[in-house]
């Protein structure tokens, strides 16, 4: 089991995507063998969009990321999920 930095709700760690950090940029995890430490966000529309506006990545990693690699991370780790929702800066 898993906590979504956005909700906070634990699930199964398949349910989740996966990032980890390398320096300030954040990185998709598609195939859960990257090395680091892992942070787990919801594929829900809500989660990502409060992940974002609320800085979770930045609490989570106790670091501050780059915004622009935080969106690029999400939706490819959306697409390669099969999942379509272009997230944009608000």
């Amino acid at each position: 089991m898993r906590r979504c930095i956005s909700c906070r709700e634990s699930k199964p760690q398949d349910e989740l995507l996966r990032f980890t950090l390398s320096g300030d940029t954040i990185s998709a995890d598609t195939d859960g063998n990257s090395e680091g430490r892992g942070y787990y966000l919801c594929s829900r529309k809500e989660c990502i969009e409060n992940a974002i506006k609320r800085k979770a990545f930045n609490r989570a990693c106790r670091t501050n990321v780059d915004a622009d690699s935080i969106e690029t991370a999400i939706n490819i780790a959306l697409d390669r999920q099969g999942e379509e929702l272009n997230v944009k800066k608000s």
